[in-house]
């Protein structure tokens, strides 16, 4: 059964087979960050903790881009508004860096599908997604230099595992990288010529495999960067004997065994 929500009239939630999917629905205006997508994501983010058997989310934007950034003449139309973006909440959060941390609370894979122009908080949006998968043309750039002030959706967290002086030149030029390129700096993970096909085969092969291993790799790769070599080592250990024996993992391998798809309630 498939359903789906509308919010702010600039998201659509649809769920299906344990996949949320999200999309931005602003197309004419490259989904362009205005007031209405800022909360119609922060909703949509909401949700997602909501949706019971969810197990994978694919973010993507409708049209030609996947989201060009701040739509600084909608934004300026609410000025009165602008000290909110950089009001932090109890977790020390606040609404722009949540915009790109709140696909993490989801507590499963996210997989972004990356078109045409992901710029400025199109590409930190994109940053907090686990898997990016990339057209080849697509233009990725952090543009906030352009407009005097810098990245801040959280891009000192979501991009901790990309070369620093990668994000130092893109942070300080503002300059525009292909897909192709994106790959070799370490922004995406893969190109596809239709990245969005390709972003639900990803979350379908995910939905494929025992929920309790995609949630203990995701604890392990998710808590093993801020802790020491013991830590970690025990951090694997300790996940491996709560999957060892288990039903799921007794399924996996019967499946396989058998030469069948697992099935896992």
């Amino acid at each position: 059964m498939t359903t789906m929500e509308h919010f702010h009239e600039r998201v659509t939630l649809s769920f299906v087979n344990h996949v949320a999917e999200v999309a931005l629905t602003r197309p004419r205006e490259h989904n362009g960050l205005d007031w209405s997508m800022i909360d119609a994501l922060l909703e949509a983010q909401g949700r997602l903790a909501g949706l019971h058997d969810l197990r994978a989310v694919v973010l993507a934007g409708e049209g030609e881009s996947f989201c060009a950034g701040l739509d600084m003449a909608a934004i300026m139309t609410q000025p009165q508004r602008l000290p909110s973006l950089l009001a932090a909440d109890g977790q020390g959060i606040n609404p722009v860096q949540r915009l790109a941390l709140g696909w993490r609370e989801a507590g499963v894979p996210v997989i972004a599908a990356l078109q045409g122009h992901v710029y400025g908080g199109g590409l930190q949006i994109a940053l907090g997604a686990d898997i990016r998968v990339a057209h080849a043309e697509a233009r990725l750039a952090l543009l906030e230099i352009v407009w005097g002030i810098i990245p801040d959706m959280a891009v000192s967290v979501t991009a901790s595992d990309i070369r620093g002086d990668v994000l130092r030149e893109l942070a300080w030029t503002g300059r525009k990288v292909t897909g192709a390129e994106a790959l070799t700096l370490g922004l995406v993970t893969r190109l596809a010529d239709a990245p969005r096909d390709t972003a639900r085969a990803i979350a379908a092969a995910i939905v494929s495999r025992s929920p309790k291993a995609v949630a203990a790799a995701r604890e392990l790769f998710g808590q093993a960067p801020g802790m020491s070599f013991r830590q970690r080592l025990a951090l694997e250990a300790r996940l491996q004997r709560e999957l060892l024996g288990g039903e799921e993992q007794r399924e996996a391998v019967a499946a396989r065994m058998a030469g069948r798809e697992p099935r896992f309630t």
